[in-house]
């Protein structure tokens, strides 16, 4: 193995759990205990009480901190308020709380009878994504675990909180779908760093759930109008070289061509596959640079558990997009006569 490879003490040692009543939200709980049991994590379930103020002394209301045995923030809106009674809003905004610790309470539940170490946070705050978002990066938590959709959203593909945690949190994020545990992981590959990032990850996470792992390469035709020699050359090379970094796991190898997003949810589907692991861009042999839109797609769409891998810092980030726009201004004039990472002539 190279140095790249990851331990156990540095991916999947803190999982930031948000929680409501809702069915999803179990699914996660459960996923995340599977997870939690075999790669001795820490868990933290988080609720956010998100009702709207309802009267101005509501408003600025102060919740003491340890309110029923719990950590407790408060970050209100500053919105006008309703013409509501003050006592009916009151009790509007207790039931809201009630109910919140109810919901971590439940959770906290479950992870203490599995033997998880676990924290747990009720805030209040009118953005639930904005917390958990927030909440993730002050905490230095490595992964966000969520259900697909919230208890009032009743989505049939992503919510609105969960979209936007997807999209803007800078920690990895896994939207659970279905599948409580994790005995098949597909790992879609592209060379890039990122990509490389999320295979680190799904190889730990394979051999800690001893499941089996398939790397899949997806040949895009026409992006740069390749010829189909080259580019299944060039997705074979991408293929091996992933492959080599991976002992001691059953290890499957597939290369498909079509559209990306689609080709992946197809190939998970097929092969009943209980996770997706991915990055959240890539840069691949040929610079793929939309990689994030092809992520985004997946997010959405696919009805399995998807695990985003984010980059490890801002920077890193910031040299995979200035890659890939270098890479989009190089194939508007001409292609390299040869890609040297992968030894093919192009």
């Amino acid at each position: 193995m190279g140095e790249n490879h990851m331990q156990s003490d540095q991916i999947f040692k803190k999982i930031l759990v948000p929680t409501d009543s809702s069915l999803p939200s179990l699914v996660a709980q459960e996923l995340t205990a599977f997870m939690a049991k075999k790669l001795n994590s820490k868990v933290t379930v988080l609720h956010i009480v998100s009702h709207e103020p309802l009267t101005p002394a509501e408003r600025h209301r102060h919740v003491p901190h340890g309110f029923g045995q719990f950590p407790v923030e408060t970050h209100v809106s500053a919105s006008p308020a309703t013409s509501l009674p003050e006592s009916v809003a009151s009790e509007i905004a207790n039931w809201y709380h009630q109910k919140g610790l109810k919901a971590v309470a439940d959770a906290v539940a479950l992870f203490k009878e599995e033997g998880i170490p676990v924290d747990q946070k009720l805030v209040e705050h009118v953005d639930p994504a904005e917390t958990i978002i927030k909440e993730a990066q002050k905490g230095n938590y490595d992964v966000i675990v969520m259900g697909h959709s919230g208890e009032e959203e009743q989505e049939p593909h992503l919510g609105s909180v969960a979209e936007k945690v997807s999209r803007h949190a800078q920690t990895s994020v896994l939207i659970a779908r279905e599948k409580r545990q994790i005995s098949k992981i597909l790992v879609p590959v592209d060379g890039s760093e990122n990509a490389e990032e999320a295979l680190q990850h799904a190889i730990l996470l394979a051999k800690e759930t001893d499941a089996k792992m398939t790397l899949l390469y997806v040949q895009e035709s026409g992006l740069f109008k390749l010829r189909p020699k080259v580019t299944k050359e060039i997705g074979a090379r991408i293929l091996s070289n992933a492959a080599d970094q991976i002992e001691g796991i059953k290890l499957d190898k597939k290369l498909e061509s079509g559209d990306p997003a689609k080709t992946i949810i197809q190939t998970a589907n097929k092969g009943d596959y209980d996770i997706i692991v991915m990055g959240s861009r890539g840069l691949g042999a040929i610079g793929r640079f939309l990689l994030g839109s092809v992520s985004d797609h997946i997010i959405h769409y696919a009805n399995r558990s998807v695990l985003i891998v984010r980059a490890r810092t801002k920077k890193q980030a910031r040299k995979e997009v200035i890659g890939g726009a270098k890479m989009a201004r190089h194939s508007r004039g001409h292609l390299p006569q040869e890609d040297k990472r992968y030894g093919v002539k192009l």
